[in-house]
């Protein structure tokens, strides 16, 4: 049976670890606002067609400028939306990295998440290696905690 100071030392621990999860789900919450009101816009270089992206890098808005793609060769017109489709979600992409901060998961940033470019057997591995580390959160917790007691 864990003495009283032991008892005080695995409290001061939890109290660290119920307030760490509590600022995480905060910067959570305040990274979803962020990307419910961002925007990227994108135009061709010919100026003919305007792509709006959403905060998750989606397409929003296509706009055609003018009617200038009506004389255009199919290959070239698809060739023209696929660029800005591509060049636009790859600008949404870099600002879901600058409104993360960072990596949000070991080694791995949320535009190649966002973008399909994590290698998901990685971004697992990485998960499970800090699943795994509990001697290391408790480390953490218990030096956060240990300035209370």
């Amino acid at each position: 049976m864990p003495d009283e100071d032991g008892q005080r030392r695995v409290s001061g621990q939890l109290e660290a670890m119920f307030a760490q999860f509590a600022e995480e789900q905060r910067k959570l919450e305040e990274f979803h606002r962020k990307l419910d009101e961002a925007s990227t816009t994108v135009e061709s270089a010919n100026k003919m067609l305007t792509a709006t992206f959403d905060g998750r890098g989606e397409v929003s808005r296509l706009t055609f400028n003018n009617t200038k793609y009506r004389t255009m060769a199919p290959n070239e017109l698809a060739e023209m939306v696929l660029d800005v489709i591509r060049r636009g979600r790859s600008q949404a992409f870099g600002k879901i990295d600058t409104m993360a901060g960072g990596e949000v998961l070991p080694g791995v940033n949320f535009g190649d998440l966002a973008a399909g470019k994590a290698n998901l057997n990685e971004v697992v591995s990485g998960l499970m290696t800090s699943a795994i580390d509990l001697p290391g959160i408790f480390r953490a917790a218990d030096s956060k905690g240990n300035g209370d007691g």
